[in-house]
């Protein structure tokens, strides 16, 4: 097995200048029907090449979160009329799966079929890991080759976590973690696929990732914030400006991926903060499946 990390809600002008730079990365991209914008065609279609793989979510997260986001307003009518008119440009493609709680199989199982009569085959999402109100993993295992883990109380509990990883798995199928990126969450769990939006959403909240191992190996990940960036709440986050670090992280930007300080605080800072944040989680998806291998993951679930 080697994990895929999606780039969630990806932008096409982003894409376009990372490609540029990197022109041989693997660069893998999760779009949400939830938050489709201008950009989406052009990656869906006219520059489909310049993905490796394309994978579509419902936006359920979108739905169930609208007054905290971007989004709008969706059903499931219209998702199926956009997969009908998409779903070839697509490795795979996620349920409308808009009820998040442990007892929302029923609904979220009646959309599923919904959706494949039109003729679409889509990836179920656990919401109850355990069964603990209903066995859906269970009844998704005994037809699915690929199961998601969505939102859920259970997602935090690590044991849990990791038992229903391990239950896929040993049915030799294979696993979607939605909404996770942290390295030490992936290293030791053998999931197939995962995905982020934190390339752009730690522009948003105003901070940047750096690969800290070579001086915290146990904690390698930094996230360091801005300075032009105030949080409207107190939060643990080390300023870029003053860190221990700083002068080890300018000479990386620079030599890795030729941007300056003058360009993070310049007038395309949004821009340039994207693709330090974006090249992040790429080379993220090379050191997890080096900490897979290390595992045996490669040979234990091949």
């Amino acid at each position: 097995m080697q994990i895929k990390i999606y780039l969630s809600s990806f932008s096409f002008d982003i894409l376009a200048e990372y490609r540029k730079m990197f022109n041989d990365a693997e660069i893998n991209i999760l779009l949400s029907y939830g938050t489709t914008s201008s950009d989406y065609y052009s990656m869906i279609d006219t520059n489909r090449s310049m993905i490796n793989s394309l994978v579509l979510d419902s936006g359920a997260f979108s739905l169930n979160n609208i007054e905290g986001s971007n989004g709008k307003p969706i059903n499931i009518d219209g998702f199926i009329e956009y997969c009908k008119t998409f779903q070839g440009q697509f490795d795979f493609i996620f349920n409308f799966d808009e009820d998040f709680n442990l007892n929302g199989f029923e609904k979220n199982y009646k959309n599923q079929k919904k959706i494949e009569a039109a003729g679409i085959r889509v990836v179920p999402v656990v919401h109850d890991y355990i069964g603990e109100e209903v066995a859906e993993l269970d009844e998704y295992l005994k037809s699915y080759d690929l199961i998601s883990l969505g939102f859920s109380e259970h997602k935090n509990d690590k044991q849990k976590l990791a038992a229903t990883v391990l239950k896929i798995k040993q049915a030799k199928k294979k696993v979607h973690l939605l909404g996770v990126s942290a390295y030490n969450r992936l290293k030791n769990l053998p999931v197939d696929y995962s995905d982020s939006s934190n390339w752009a959403q730690g522009q948003i909240f105003g901070f940047m990732y750096y690969w800290n191992a070579k001086n915290t190996p146990n904690d390698p990940e930094l996230t360091l914030r801005f300075k032009d960036f105030e949080p409207n709440k107190s939060d643990s986050k080390k300023y870029l400006d003053g860190s221990l670090y700083f002068g080890e992280i300018m000479e990386y930007l620079k030599n890795e991926l030729g941007i300056t300080y003058q360009n993070l605080y310049g007038q395309n800072a949004t821009f340039y903060r994207q693709l330090v944040n974006t090249h992040y989680f790429v080379k993220m998806q090379d050191r997890v499946r080096e900490a897979h291998i290390a595992n045996g993951f490669d040979t234990q679930y091949p």
